[in-house]
């Protein structure tokens, strides 16, 4: 069974129809596919769909029906993977080897602690990809 990581970059898509988005929704509508997030997914995407809204690409009333759908998907379909103080201490590590933003460093972290599952790294970070390949993880952008 594929493990998949999905940052919320790509996790986005499966909610908002953008560039990457039909490839999302192929990799969920595979039943052998397991997905896996970082716990702070929620307060990202939060604070992603609510750009949306302030730049009018998402009404106040569809974002409210969303974030509803994203927690439901998150706690049913999803292995949520609690922030830890190892994952705060390898992310100053990481942002130092890298040059990552902060969360993009804690969501590198965390797929670094499920290396034995072999997890592929899905988003549409460019720098969090590059990052993730040279820590020798496959990699999926949704977006090509």
């Amino acid at each position: 069974m594929p493990f998949y990581y999905v940052d919320t970059s790509a996790l986005v898509k499966r909610y908002h129809t953008e560039s990457g988005s039909e490839r999302i929704d192929q990799l969920f509508s595979d039943p052998t596919s397991t997905f896996l997030a970082a716990n702070i997914a929620l307060t990202e995407i939060t604070s992603a769909l609510d750009r949306k809204v302030q730049e009018s690409l998402l009404t106040r009333d569809a974002l409210n029906t969303v974030l509803a759908a994203i927690a439901r998907d998150l706690l049913e379909d999803f292995w949520l993977i609690e922030i830890e103080r190892a994952h705060i201490l390898r992310s100053q590590v990481l942002i130092l080897r890298h040059h990552l933003r902060a969360l993009d460093a804690l969501h590198l972290s965390v797929l670094l602690s499920l290396q034995d599952l072999a997890p592929v790294l899905v988003s549409a970070d460019q720098k969090l990809l590059e990052a993730a390949r040279l820590e020798r993880f496959t990699v999926l952008d949704p977006t090509l």
